[in-house]
């Protein structure tokens, strides 16, 4: 059976206000501070306005249908963290990416020939922790950094159905299943000056290779706008996939979506 994600019906959250006013900023990766000796370090928190499209399947849970927008992420969204830090010197850099959301919504729960239809509640958490190191193997006219890490993956998600669909009387049944793993990952962040503060940024990574996940891969394009030294606005697309199915756990997954945030580099 499948568990599909419906109507949003809770209001948005006042977390969800806060990170949209966050995005009259930028973030997501950092970008690259100076590549002089001397050490840099740069903070960036940001909005990804991401879409979830995917399945899900945990423990007893049922396999677990989503097709989440933005708009409905807003409405749904108990709570939310996006943050990216760096610290590079010279040619040197270390990477950290970090978001956790947990999301609620009402579900609707359908036997496999859909013959069966029930109501249900749905929570989501989903935490990914990247970290990485960055080589500066070009500087010229543009820069290009080779990138390698691990990125830390935890996903809990619970549902309670009505008891009805498996036979029972009224009332709900609740069924639950977390898994978290780590995935290794090489990619490729290039940034290339226009004019008057003005860069284009373009990041690539892939990873997973049956250690974690099966396969994940992420790409991003962006603009970036240096406010001043100090300060650095970004504003792009960015899409994560993530494919892991192993000891009765499966989570196929895209996020993808608009972000923007800033940069604060000292």
């Amino acid at each position: 059976m499948k568990v599909y994600i419906v109507n949003a019906r809770q209001r948005i959250s006042a977390l969800a206000l806060l990170l949209l006013t966050l995005a009259t900023f930028v973030g997501a990766p950092a970008r690259a501070a100076d590549s002089g000796d001397t050490l840099r370090y740069s903070i960036t928190p940001y909005l990804w306005a991401t879409r979830m499209k995917g399945d899900v399947k945990a423990g007893r849970l049922p396999e677990t249908s989503m097709d989440m927008k933005f708009s409905d992420i807003l409405d749904v969204l108990d709570f939310g963290f996006m943050t990216a830090v760096e610290i590079r010197n010279g040619r040197l850099g270390f990477l950290f990416d970090g978001m956790y959301m947990n999301v609620s919504d009402s579900a609707e729960a359908r036997s496999a020939d859909g013959a069966v239809s029930v109501s249900a509640e749905a929570e989501v958490k989903q935490t990914m922790l990247a970290f990485a190191a960055a080589w500066r193997v070009l500087e010229e006219r543009l820069s290009v950094d080779a990138v390698g890490g691990i990125r830390y993956n935890k996903i809990d998600v619970d549902v309670d159905i009505d008891a009805r669909l498996f036979g029972g009387p009224s009332g709900s049944v609740g069924r639950s299943g977390d898994k978290d793993w780590v995935d290794p990952y090489l990619g490729l962040r290039l940034i290339v000056p226009v004019a008057g503060g003005l860069s284009l940024v373009g990041y690539i990574d892939a990873g997973g290779f049956g250690v974690g996940s099966d396969f994940t891969w992420q790409g991003l394009a962006g603009l970036e706008y240096a406010l001043s030294e100090s300060f650095i606005a970004s504003f792009g697309y960015r899409y994560l996939k993530v494919d892991y199915d192993k000891d009765g756990f499966s989570y196929d997954m895209a996020n993808d979506g608009l972000y923007a945030g800033m940069t604060m580099a000292f």
